[in-house]
């Protein structure tokens, strides 16, 4: 008699899995094109979606009613896909931010060479230098990839191919060298502050 329960319990999930699972597929072009308004590139908006799939099956599945108390469901869809991919971006840090240099590099030395004195030319020429050193220390192949995106502005895409790696591969090349950058200017900051 208790197997029986269990078994038909069982059932009864797995029939509630499949129906939810059937209603996630189902209202996916909705979910996917909110994404892609909302992220930096294909496969960020494709990666927000798997997430957000995953999240909301997890969400109804826990509580099954939950969809009964909303009129608009395309609308809370849309509302959650876009609470989704605004905190998948706040909590992602950019790939590549080197504006910084190039800005006071423009605002300083392009257009007001008159007032740079000795003193902020030296500091500029010396992040310049700095800069330099950190990206030759970095192993080949993260440094290609971080000038070639970076610096250069090539796209994933088109890099990944000239470099014969995967978009994926090539996104963690990045990273890793912005990673190793940070931390050795970091620490180069704050030796240069207790000094």
């Amino acid at each position: 008699m208790i197997m029986a329960s269990n078994l038909d319990a069982s059932l009864e999930q797995g029939t509630q899995r499949t129906l939810l699972w059937k209603f996630l597929i189902d209202h996916e072009p909705l979910m996917r094109k909110r994404c892609q308004q909302l992220t930096r590139n294909p496969q960020d908006a494709e990666d927000a979606l798997s997430e957000l799939r995953l999240r909301l099956f997890t969400l109804l599945l826990r509580e099954p009613g939950r969809l009964e108390g909303i009129d608009n469901v395309p609308a809370w869809l849309r509302r959650v896909a876009s609470n989704h991919c605004i905190d998948r971006l706040r909590s992602t840090p950019l790939t590549c931010n080197l504006d910084w240099l190039d800005q006071q590099l423009h605002d300083n030395a392009a257009w007001q060479p008159h007032q740079l004195g000795p003193e902020r030319q030296a500091c500029l020429q010396e992040a310049v230098e700095v800069l330099d050193k950190a990206l030759n220390r970095l192993p080949p192949n993260l440094g290609q990839a971080l000038e070639q995106h970076c610096i250069c502005g090539v796209e994933y895409v088109e890099l990944a191919g000239l470099l014969h790696v995967s978009e994926p591969n090539l996104r963690k090349r990045v990273q890793l060298a912005r990673r190793q950058l940070r931390d050795w200017l970091g620490a180069l900051c704050e030796a240069g502050n207790e000094g």
